[in-house]
């Protein structure tokens, strides 16, 4: 039976070939996503390691927004511990932007920090390539990758921006400094090196000070044993580690960055995979159907169900196998493909080999070969269900009835859309009603295509089907319900997501702009573009509002600060600070309660949802402890509700406890018909020193918002393309084997006179017709879906307005229309080549 297995193989390699390519590409994708997160841990690992290789124990601040400071009696003190072999003050900050020489203008962020330090001697890491280091406070020396984007080199004059003190200043380049092995940077980021009590000014607002302490040990010192002697030494609020436990801390923080994405990765792996699934089945299913009397003879001959049930799931195997090493390989190249891409697009990352886990190989196997065997195991155990007599039938058996698997659809169906409407109608754990709602819709409406296969399916084909090859073609597509469905279905499941994921996309471009036009009361937008938490050290100086305020045609002007603090007792709480009497106005603020426009020195106002969970009520007051100055209390005047803000507001003197004075955002009110443009023009030269800020109006601002909506949406489209192009290779495979199927009937054809220009259109329009039908209901399922999730959100308040992009869905339609036609192209060739006299003798 084995040997049977392996002939009935290798006589049919382009079934195995498509078959296997929707798991090549799901495992690809697996495996990518796996070789490249442990490639780049195991390289930002060494890397880590490597900068702090010098550093036997680093004192640092137990908390880093607190803004503590050591002095030079401090690090004296801690140089004089026994064992220490020497000890150096660190001066560093991030936010610290040079400018480009060609344009003035900021240089970008890759995503990797923007650093500044107090030069000392940087041991065998980093080190002088071109120059000197610099001597005075004019003075800098620049990593060659920063020069490379600033554009300059040494001698020239370079424009930086210091975030922590809030000014930029030009300085003259002394020297460009290299990283061992010749390396421009470690990871993408800038550095700019100033002499130490020009970084110690620009840091923390005096010299003589520093951020924390690198030490040395003596030779026959470990690393541990002088961080215990260390530590009695250390002063409060300071706490000493090693080197090697700081690079653990670095790496592990970048390692669960990479788990979430390796995660994300793989949940679209899984789709595509799954959808995967319905391609294997399909193929299987028809593979059976055509070796029907070949297997009833097995039976004849003395085969028994278990021997010809493992004969297909042998051949699932070895499909699955293959499929499989194939997708591993393709993942290990994606992966080193997308590391050279990085680096071709200025994203430098640290050196290192492409990592292979065992855990990659493990999972892309496991799920390649476990998913196609379980695709496979319903044809399997129908095959085995063929009784002798059958091998002396031309028809095995009539399809099964359809009620029992229709009634089964739509009792799901109508479970899924229950879950879901209980949840939006506020039922509890909602968010596990909403993920089982989808689920079962989706499981539900795919046991129900094989019922709505022939009426809607079939008033779609009397659209698309013209003259005699277009009806011979719908007719085929109906011809078997089950089959057209499960290769429909597969299309389906791509679709719906991606149906829903614009659904959700357009709502949310519709809510900004909704927002924007309607409760900014402000035309005109200062805001900055920050990687950090808040916490008033990125921004621009509030008080150039005032020179704003000065620009014809500008009426009023408003500073927003923000910073993350305690609130009675409760960390990690959003708070803002702002004239309390314009903010209503200008945010649109709903009065819950209280009023909206405190005028009290120490009155804050709050969101119907925060105090909620910190219980909180007008009139109670909420202790505030931010980064200075201790804790604070704020009487509640008012409880308020907002599309557009939302935590603690309080009074702009409230400013001086956070970590600094900057505004993150700024709004300008202007008078009626003033222009908007010049306005605009004027602000940003004011705000030309801060390379953070952006200045826009309205319109600006709600392409830019837009434009985040679209990139976090283009991710999606990219990843769910996967699963779409597996399910068109799934209309291929289908039509491939139906066509074999179908020879004897379409030697026929040709026969009486059918043209090959008849054939192909009969083969395009079957195909055509699958693709719409599938891409139809997909459609109508991911709109219900995409409606549902924008209403979830709405009643979060995290949408205003839910809209149905009909325009974009009607794109998508005629995309699958087309990719429909281009999908028949290669059966449709195989159709019409098929030799007639050949085809009417082929049994």
């Amino acid at each position: 039976m084995l040997r049977a297995t392996i002939k009935s193989l290798l006589a049919r390699k382009l079934r195995l070939v498509l078959s296997g390519l929707a798991i090549v590409l799901g495992v690809m994708f697996v495996s990518s996503a796996f070789v490249l997160t442990d490639s780049l841990g195991s390289r930002f690992e060494r890397l880590f390691q490597t900068v702090n290789q010098d550093t036997a124990v680093q004192v640092r601040a137990e908390d880093a927004t607190d803004g503590r400071t050591l002095t030079d009696a401090d690090v004296a003190r801690l140089g004089q511990v026994d064992g220490v072999a020497r000890a150096s003050g660190d001066a560093s900050a991030q936010g610290v932007v040079p400018f480009r020489a060609r344009d003035g203008k900021a240089v970008p962020s890759t995503g990797a920090p923007q650093l500044g330090v107090g030069w000392t001697d940087g041991g065998d890491l980093l080190g002088v390539a071109e120059g000197a280091t610099p001597a005075n406070d004019s003075e800098v020396a620049l990593t060659r990758f920063t020069a490379e984007q600033a554009g300059v080199g040494v001698g020239d004059r370079v424009k930086v921006y210091v975030g922590p003190r809030y000014e930029s200043r030009e300085y003259t380049v002394t020297g460009v400094l290299e990283y061992a092995g010749g390396r421009p940077s470690l990871s993408g980021e800038t550095m700019v090196a100033f002499t130490m009590p020009e970084a110690q000014r620009l840091f923390y607002g005096r010299t003589g000070v520093y951020g924390g302490v690198s030490l040395t040990a003596v030779e026959g010192i470990s690393d541990a044993e002088l961080r215990d002697r260390v530590a009695s030494a250390v002063p409060a609020g300071f706490e000493a580690v090693t080197g090697a436990e700081v690079a653990d801390e670095q790496a592990s923080a970048f390692k669960q960055l990479l788990t979430f994405v390796n995660w994300f990765f793989l949940g679209f792996a899984l789709i595509a995979l799954l959808v995967g699934m319905f391609l294997i089945f399909n193929t299987f299913n028809i593979i059976i159907a055509q070796r029907a009397r070949e297997l009833a003879l097995f039976r004849a001959l003395g085969a028994g169900w278990g021997q010809l049930t493992g004969s297909v799931l042998v051949e699932a195997l070895v499909v699955g196998f293959v499929a499989s090493t194939l997708g591993l390989l393709a993942g290990v190249g994606v992966a080193y493909g997308l590391q050279a891409v990085a680096g071709a697009f200025g994203l430098p990352l640290p050196e290192g080999d492409l990592v292979v886990g065992v855990l990659a190989i493990v999972v892309s196997y496991l799920l390649g070969m476990l998913m196609t065997v379980t695709a496979a195991l319903i044809p399997a155990i129908r095959a085995a269900s063929v009784p002798p007599i059958a091998a002396m039938r031309e028809v095995v058996r009539p399809d099964k009835p359809m009620l029992g698997l229709t009634v089964t659809g739509a009792v799901l169906t109508g479970l899924g859309v229950a879950a879901i409407a209980a949840a939006l109608l506020g039922a509890p754990l909602a968010a596990v009603l909403i993920g089982a709602g989808v689920l079962l819709s989706i499981i539900g409406v795919a046991l129900l295509s094989p019922a709505l296969t022939r009426p809607v399916a079939g008033v779609i084909g009397r659209l698309v089907a013209w003259g005699t090859a277009g009806e011979l073609g719908r007719r085929n597509a109906l011809r078997n319900p089950r089959r057209t469905s499960v290769t429909a279905v597969a299309l389906m499941i791509g679709v719906a997501l991606v149906s829903t994921v614009t659904v959700i996309g357009s709502s949310l471009r519709s809510t900004v702009r909704d927002l924007v036009e309607n409760d900014i009361g402000a035309e005109v937008m200062i805001l900055t573009n920050s990687q950090q938490l808040p916490d008033g050290r990125e921004g621009f100086d509030p008080a150039r509002l005032a020179q704003v305020d000065a620009l014809p045609g500008v009426r009023e002007s408003v500073a927003y600060h923000f910073s993350m603090a305690t609130v009675n007792g409760q960390p990690q709480q959003f708070v803002s600070a702002t004239d309390l009497t314009r903010a209503g106005p200008m945010f649109a603020l709903v009065e819950e309660s209280g009023t909206v426009t405190p005028a009290g020195a120490t009155d804050a106002l709050i969101d119907t949802n925060t105090a909620a969970a910190l219980n909180l009520r007008v009139g109670d007051t909420a202790t505030v402890e931010a980064a200075k100055g201790g804790p604070v209390g704020y009487t509640i005047a008012g409880i308020y509700s907002s599309q557009l803000t939302a935590g603690l507001l309080l009074p702009e003197s409230a400013v001086r406890t956070f970590a600094g004075p900057l505004a993150m955002q700024g709004f300008v009110a202007l008078d009626e018909g003033a222009d908007t443009d010049a306005v605009v023009a004027g602000v940003e030269r004011i705000m030309a020193d801060y390379p953070l800020v952006t200045v826009g109006d309205q319109e600006s601002f709600i392409a830019q918002q837009n434009a985040l909506v679209d990139g976090v949406l283009a991710v999606f489209y990219v990843l769910l393309a996967l699963a779409v192009i597996v399910a068109f290779l799934g209309i291929v495979n289908t039509l491939v084997l139906s066509i074999h199927e179908r020879t004897r009937e379409l030697g026929l054809l040709r026969a009486i006179g059918t043209t090959r220009r008849q054939v192909r259109g009969m083969v395009r329009v079957e195909s055509l017709l699958i693709a719409v039908y599938g891409c139809l209901l997909g459609i109508l399922l991911g709109v219900g879906l995409g409606a549902a999730a924008s209403l979830a959100l709405r009643q979060q308040d995290l949408l205003s307005v839910v809209t149905i992009p009909y325009a974009q869905l009607a794109g998508l339609l005629v995309a699958a229309a087309l990719a429909g036609v281009l999908a028949a192209i290669l059966p449709a060739r195989r159709a019409s080549r098929l030799n007639v006299l050949d085809a009417i003798a082929y049994e």
